[in-house]
């Protein structure tokens, strides 16, 4: 719906409730602006709303929205718990009224703002809100995803002795990444010796007149290279960009001392033999791997040269 209105900001913002809208936060306040996120989500069960129809702010702002109804009352003590600290700011007491929205284009024009409501006045979907994200914008504009959290109560285990929150996120906030990067690297350096090289993450973008058409991506892992991803464009496939990235790879692994590259791919399909004619030899099999379908793992031995 946002590209068909000709959006400005589809590729700089995921379509979303905006519960506390922008603010400057220090570096030294990410911490306590994560832990107030936590918190408040932690309180909140899961919201379930009706999404339109369309409407818009015009003439106050040339915006144009989808309703959001339905459990509107727990949105609003989900955004007061937010509300606190870092995430505060100073002009909360100057901002207009609490509209729950879903923006479909901030900027549209007054023609494009009546076609829209009129067009999708039937425009309704049932949604059930589980998580709550904080983003950051970076040096061109865009808001990307930092942390989040799902909305209900975490899992506590342990109860009467040592109790332990369990909660589950689908990326890691600052905190928690720097805590998992600096424990296993320590539990790494025991394990493996002292001379122990954390992995080296590496990715390889092959693009044609500017645009992106394909990347590579994984880490190296001491003397292996691993090999996560090889994604083509789908109209591009079969013109060698392929090859071309896995020969790269190849490249890259081979100066940054690996003697083999080693990758994950399903038993049987075309990718297999991709490698397969490529020098890639199987190593194992992996049964019902993914899908329900079996995996095999091949590696290639670079050249000395």
């Amino acid at each position: 719906m946002r590209r068909a209105l000709g959006a400005g900001s589809l590729v700089r913002i995921a379509p979303h409730i905006t519960l506390v809208p922008p603010v400057n936060v220090s570096d030294g306040e990410v911490e306590a602006a994560l832990e107030v996120c936590r918190s408040a989500a932690g309180q909140s069960a899961p919201i379930a709303v009706m999404l339109g129809p369309t409407a818009t702010f015009w003439p106050t702002t040339p915006v144009v929205y989808l309703e959001v109804r339905g459990d509107i009352a727990s949105m609003v003590e989900l955004r007061t718990a937010l509300l606190l600290g870092p995430l505060e700011g100073p002009e909360r007491k100057r901002e207009r009224a609490f509209v729950p929205h879903v923006t479909l284009d901030q900027h549209a024009s007054p023609d494009s703002i009546a076609a829209a409501v009129t067009v999708l006045k039937s425009y309704q979907m049932s949604y059930i809100f589980e998580t709550v994200t904080i983003l950051e914008q970076d040096e061109v504009n865009r808001w990307v995803p930092i942390a989040d959290f799902r909305l209900g109560r975490p899992r506590v285990v342990g109860r009467g002795g040592l109790e332990v929150e369990l909660s589950v996120v689908s990326m890691l906030d600052e905190v928690t990444a720097r805590f998992a990067g600096d424990e296993w690297d320590a539990y790494s350096r025991t394990q493996y010796g002292r001379e122990f090289e954390a992995d080296d993450p590496f990715a390889v973008v092959a693009r044609r007149e500017g645009a992106v058409v394909g990347m590579a991506s994984g880490e190296v892992r001491g003397s292996v290279c691993e090999l996560a991803r090889l994604i083509v464009g789908r109209a591009l496939r079969g013109q060698g960009i392929g090859s071309q990235l896995v020969r790269a790879v190849e490249l890259m692994a081979g100066e940054r001392g690996c003697e083999r590259v080693r990758l994950r791919t399903i038993a049987g399909g075309p990718a297999e033999a991709f490698y397969l004619s490529r020098g890639y030899r199987p190593e194992a099999t992996l049964p019902a791997w993914r899908g329900g379908l079996d995996f095999v793992v091949l590696s290639r031995v670079l050249s000395r040269s």
